[in-house]
């Protein structure tokens, strides 16, 4: 019997835990700075929350100055939920927990969408022929989108992550976040190829490889960081 593409996930959050809904943002530009507004409305002005004064930095100078050193300022920015796939090293999310104050830390996210989304044609310049774009990516032909099956008890035609849209987190969103399952420890290393496929376009992480010294095949699942595959090991 093979083995799954999803399991169980372990006590502690690990990369491959599939989760969320969880926010992901890209910075717009240009970029509207919102300052809180001292001043109080009138009476009969009745809003929730606070005032914020909506600025861009290249029109407006107000005082005092911009400053975009961290903390940084205040932007607007689009920011829908979607499931997504956890990225930070374990050892990381210790050390972060370890030294307290998560809301300054950050954590990685790739966010997941419906395949159904992607029903788009597409036509190939080189073989001229027109191509479903669910297809591409269920067929593992791209390097920017990772496909997933349907999660179990789950009918659909599956979902992939777009590691175009990975994204920092601030780490206190993850402290109740739903975890329902994980990827398997050969999805989880099918990720990371075509993740590194996509970060460096370079193929040789799908095929075996000849040592230059002494022919031997060289091992591709050798990880550069003693992170257990099983996250409670």
């Amino acid at each position: 019997m093979s083995e799954p593409f999803f399991t169980a996930v372990g006590s502690l959050i690990s990369p491959g835990d599939l989760l969320g809904p969880l926010p992901y943002t890209r910075v717009p530009h240009p970029l509207k700075v919102a300052r809180k507004v001292a001043r109080t409305l009138p009476k009969g002005f009745a809003i929730q929350g606070e005032l914020r004064e909506i600025l861009d930095p290249g029109v407006h100078a107000p005082s005092p100055a911009f400053n975009f050193d961290p903390p940084g300022e205040e932007i607007l920015a689009r920011s829908p939920k979607a499931m997504a796939v956890f990225l930070t090293w374990g050892s990381e999310v210790d050390d972060d927990k370890r030294g307290g104050g998560l809301h300054k830390k950050h954590w990685l996210i790739a966010p997941v969408f419906p395949l159904s989304d992607m029903n788009q044609e597409i036509n190939d310049r080189i073989s001229g022929k027109t191509f479903r774009m669910a297809d591409v990516i269920r067929g593992g032909q791209s390097p920017r989108f990772f496909p997933l099956p349907p999660l179990p008890n789950e009918i659909s035609e599956g979902s992939y992550v777009d590691f175009r849209k990975i994204c920092p987190l601030s780490a206190s969103y993850f402290e109740d976040v739903p975890r329902p399952f994980r990827l398997s420890p050969i999805a989880l290393n099918d990720f990371y190829h075509q993740l590194i496929w996509f970060f460096t376009r370079r193929k040789l992480f799908f095929s075996p490889i000849e040592c230059p010294k002494c022919g031997e095949p060289v091992d591709l699942n050798v990880v550069f960081e003693g992170q257990p595959l099983d996250p409670d090991a």
